[in-house]
């Protein structure tokens, strides 16, 4: 993941919020949402998702640069949060006995925040500093957020094997600028599902995710880029 933030002067290169910030690169978080089949063919989706991390990394003889401001020779204390959520309205366009495809549209609601903490030798490049530079200040907080709607469209394909085991795919994704916003977002879900009973099962799946925001907005002048992977665990119940 990397995020740029623009300061007033100039435009800094963007941060590796794992590498260059020292933010954890794997968590474990919740996940969950919510299906309505209100119509034969008819269905909404509503999903939610949140990551929130921390990180902190020193350095001697090397220059982060975050906003107006840079930082030699000292650390960088970070929180990180993304929030996801997602509705989707799905249409059948195709149903068997064994699968069915669904059409799909909706929005993404992303919001994205990240606070700095600049700890050391730190100039401030809008005051026509420029390292190396004498000790302005020894602590120096800077934070940025933005949240984005990004609408979305796709589709989803169902196998069921027997009974009790089915699998599904899923891709979703869309580009859009809107007034100060630029953002572009893809997902793709691979789930197997177990069903041993009528209303509860179990399931085992992947995720990935990339978003992509610029904005020049009063909250936010520079770039979030976020992508992640994993595996989803879950249990499903239904009525």
């Amino acid at each position: 993941s990397t995020i740029t933030i623009n300061g007033e002067t100039v435009t800094p290169p963007p941060l590796d919020i794992e590498d260059d910030l020292g933010v954890e690169d794997s968590k474990t978080v919740p996940w969950g949402g919510v299906s309505w089949n209100f119509a034969r063919r008819h269905s909404l989706e509503i999903e939610y998702f949140r990551l929130n991390r921390d990180g902190s990394r020193g350095f001697v003889d090397e220059f982060i640069e975050v906003g107006d401001y840079i930082v030699e020779s000292g650390a960088i204390s970070t929180t990180s949060k993304l929030g996801l959520a997602r509705l989707t309205y799905g249409y059948h366009i195709l149903e068997r006995e064994r699968s069915e495809i669904q059409i799909k549209g909706g929005l993404h609601i992303a919001n994205f925040s990240a606070a700095f903490q600049l700890l050391g030798n730190v100039c401030d490049i809008s005051m026509g500093e420029s390292p190396p530079c004498p000790l302005i200040t020894s602590s120096v907080a800077e934070s940025e957020s933005v949240t984005a709607p990004l609408p979305h469209i796709g589709g989803s394909w169902l196998y069921e094997f027997t009974d009790q085991w089915a699998f599904r795919f899923q891709a979703i994704g869309f580009a859009v600028k809107l007034d100060s916003i630029d953002g572009s977002i893809l997902e793709l879900d691979a789930d197997l599902t177990w069903q041993p009973w009528e209303h509860f099962g179990l399931g085992l799946g992947t995720r990935y995710f990339k978003v992509e925001v610029e904005s020049t907005g009063s909250r936010l002048d520079g770039k979030f880029d976020y992508d992640y992977f994993g595996p989803t665990l879950y249990v499903s119940a239904s009525f």
